[in-house]
């Protein structure tokens, strides 16, 4: 018996933002970097990707019928004072959507 569902993943990278950086010898000289942004990501490419796979399914005879979302989590350094002054060190959590997994079902097992 032939499948009825197939899937197919993607993973966008990071979007990146332009920052001015110092270099040279003494540190005279500017330069303006690609920075990558942990929080972001590429939706450019997401959507890209995304439109590929579902124009590859039409054309397969394959009609989406989920995206799975595909998100990774992390978290990054806060500071915080307690009520006695001293410091206290934590983390603060995120996720960003990063890929999907995209669900096909075949027209022809109706």
């Amino acid at each position: 018996m032939p499948k009825k569902f197939e899937t197919q993943w993607f993973y966008a990278g990071l979007d990146t933002r332009k920052e001015i950086r110092q270099g040279g010898l003494l540190g005279f000289r500017k330069e303006e970097v690609d920075v990558y942004d942990a929080k972001f990501a590429n939706l450019d490419q997401f959507s890209q990707q995304l439109e590929a796979i579902y124009n590859e399914f039409d054309m397969r005879g394959l009609d989406v019928v989920n995206v799975v979302p595909i998100s990774l989590g992390s978290s990054e350094p806060c500071h915080a004072s307690t009520k006695n002054g001293q410091n206290y060190l934590g983390e603060t959590p995120y996720s960003i959507t990063r890929g999907a997994v995209v669900v096909g079902k075949r027209r022809d097992l109706e």
